[in-house]
């Protein structure tokens, strides 16, 4: 019991730099690219850490591990068609000026969180109380990008 409950209060300290990054960007935006670059390099630490986990559950269980080694590519093969809509957005709406590659970054994390968390309903199998504590986790992430995408479009 006590290391559900260590791992439960890692799991919540693991979203404090996404909400202190959420935070500072609306209080100091002169600071607006260093902490989108941050907010973005650990998303993606943190979904990186969570395709290991993946791959982990896969092994154990003895399922493919396709799926979890493609969920460690996604936010790089997501990333590439976002560019691409980026830079048409940026050529046709003059947006974007000062974020160039930014909103495809937010984009791709934002969607490999979404697949990974449909991974997550679909293959593993954890007890209920895991899973509610990892929809809150990701729905607070989802959160924090999106509040972040909204502040390139201020």
């Amino acid at each position: 019991m006590i290391l559900q409950e260590q791992s439960k209060l890692l799991s919540y300290l693991g979203l404090l730099p996404f909400i202190f990054s959420c935070i500072l960007i609306w209080i100091i935006p002169s600071l607006a690219i260093y902490v989108l670059v941050g907010f973005i390099a650990y998303s993606l630490l943190i979904y990186i850490f969570l395709t290991g986990s993946w791959w982990g559950f896969a092994y154990s269980s003895g399922n493919s591990l396709y799926i979890p080694i493609l969920l460690f590519f996604a936010p790089f093969l997501i990333f590439i068609p976002s560019i691409c809509i980026e830079q048409l957005i940026k050529d046709n709406f003059n947006l974007l000026q000062n974020y160039s590659l930014i909103l495809g970054s937010l984009v791709a994390l934002i969607c490999s969180y979404e697949i990974g968390h449909f991974y997550e309903l679909r293959k593993i199998k954890l007890n209920s109380e895991y899973m509610n504590l990892r929809f809150q986790l990701t729905f607070s992430v989802r959160i924090c990008h999106l509040l972040m995408i909204a502040f390139i479009f201020m």
